[in-house]
């Protein structure tokens, strides 16, 4: 997609939200004295939301907003920069924060440092939000023991959250982190150069890039196209989660580490995914059971892909590995009642991918207990090398910077190519499993391949049918971008 399309579909999208809302305005040479208008905007975002009514639009014009100070404080440790707080029960006409289309605002939290407080960039306190296309950097930790910081924070119960195209970096906190939530797409956002240098002697162990941690009545949490790199700790984190999670063409490297070439002392897995610490639960429960697809991880600390002592089985279909210590490791606990390591039972491993791992290609699964189809190591170890792929060394393509639309770069990294067996089989991250049995063609390709459709069905900007389009959203429907 072109900027000049982009501009057109947000056009569209603020139009579709409904004709009696709002557009207001804010600039780093703002007002709070001004209308809030484009040619006299206002200055901060927490007096623009006090003018906003729910289900307006701010539009958050380009340049560096240094923050020195936050608002208030919520459950009595968080240092909340900005509580978003507005109240909206419309779920088709949600209250929108918008980086202004083809600028970038960067809101800069490096001088906020409370003393005791844990910090939160943007406390999300409110149902039928939308946040898009800024960077959040230098949130700062002071707490010296056990502690973590959250650029992003859901923790209150609320839904119907939409946050894309955000970046969360060069800071100390998490990037975005679910605790109390349903609804929640995180969509084409990045959390990467996040380091605690500050608490547990600069362990790092609290900095993860995503993590959802939610409860067993919270539903419908979706990390799609989003990326993390260099985050201390681990790149995506379901510890303690108790309600399914998808992630979705996901790409996550060199988590455990500073920078690319200097390591931490936090865990460092690209996709963890689920566990509840290895201890005995207070009772049996259904344990969630997430699915991992399209996802590449590369060169993480610890393992690529993880189970974590996870009470039961992961969907993991079509990602691709290589160069963690295990590429994929789906170890389990043995029972919720009986807290010992087991070979991993109950998971789905199909179509997966490993290159190499540092230490194997995988460990601990239970063959005879999981379901392991034509995946390049089990139930057969298939040959593998670097000449099935189209490159293999040039890593920082993952990192490279996203298309106009916030959508990720096109990348030739561990991309099969054509000629190989593995592609002819449909493996890897190029590949849209079905559970049905069916796979289709390359999913960087299905776009292009909609265009001619006339099936009157609704696609994703990814391709992918679409079973219930919400409104306001933007798809493809036979062959044209249209808002629902």
């Amino acid at each position: 997609m072109t900027l000049k399309t982009y501009l057109a579909v947000i056009a569209l999208c603020l139009h579709s939200f409904g004709a009696d809302a709002k557009t207001w305005y804010m600039a780093t040479n703002g007002n709070d004295g001004n209308d809030g208008s484009i040619n006299a905007p206002f200055a901060t975002l927490p007096y623009a939301q006090s003018r906003m009514a729910a289900g307006d639009t701010l539009m958050i014009r380009g340049g560096r907003y240094t923050i020195t100070n936050y608002s208030d404080k919520q459950e009595n440790i968080y240092a909340v920069v900005f509580h978003i707080n507005k109240r909206n029960s419309n779920p088709d006409k949600p209250t929108c924060y918008f980086g202004y289309p083809g600028e970038r605002p960067v809101f800069d939290l490096s001088q906020v440092k409370p003393e005791g407080c844990r910090v939160s960039g943007f406390y999300i306190h409110a149902d039928n939000v939308y946040m898009r296309n800024f960077d959040v950097v230098g949130l700062q930790v002071t707490i010296k023991t056990h502690t973590q910081s959250e650029n992003f924070s859901v923790r209150r119960g609320n839904s119907n959250i939409r946050l894309e195209n955000i970046a969360a970096h060069d800071g100390m906190g998490i990037g975005f982190y679910l605790t109390k939530a349903s609804h929640v797409l995180v969509l084409n956002c990045d959390a990467y150069n996040n380091f605690d240098s500050v608490s547990e002697d600069g362990k790092g162990g609290n900095s993860d890039g995503f993590g959802a941690h939610c409860r067993k009545s919270d539903s419908d949490i979706v990390f799609r196209n989003c990326r993390a790199w260099c985050n201390s700790d681990d790149g995506f984190d379901l510890i303690n989660d108790f309600t399914p999670v998808t992630f979705d063409n996901c790409w996550a490297l060199f988590n455990g580490y500073k920078t690319f070439a200097e390591s931490t002392p936090g865990d460092g897995n690209g996709f963890k995914a689920g566990g509840y610490g290895k201890q005995v639960q207070k009772e049996a429960f259904a344990c969630p059971r997430h699915t991992i697809q399209n996802c590449i991880a590369y060169r993480n600390k610890a393992n690529g892909f993880y189970a974590n002592h996870h009470l039961g089985g992961n969907n993991w279909y079509n990602n691709t590995a290589y160069l963690n210590k295990y590429d994929y490791c789906m170890v389990n606990q043995s029972s919720w009642d009986v807290a010992d390591d087991v070979d991993g039972y109950d998971h789905v491993l199909i179509n997966n991918v490993s290159l190499r791992g540092a230490k194997g290609y995988y460990s601990q699964i239970n063959q005879s207990r999981c379901k392991l189809i034509n995946n390049s190591f089990l139930p057969v170890q298939q040959s593998v090398s670097s000449r099935d792929f189209e490159e293999v060394k040039d890593y920082e393509q993952l990192t490279a910077p996203r298309k106009a639309d916030g959508t990720l770069p096109d990348i030739t990294f561990l991309a099969l190519k054509s000629t190989s067996r593995l592609y002819a089989a449909k493996m890897g991250w190029q590949f849209k499993y079905t559970e049905n049995g069916g796979r289709t063609t390359d999913i960087n390709s299905v776009p292009n391949a909609i265009n001619a459709k006339r099936d009157n069905k609704y696609y994703d900007l990814q391709g992918r049918v679409v079973a219930h389009p919400s409104k306001g959203q933007l798809y493809i429907r036979n062959g044209k971008k249209i808002i629902k």
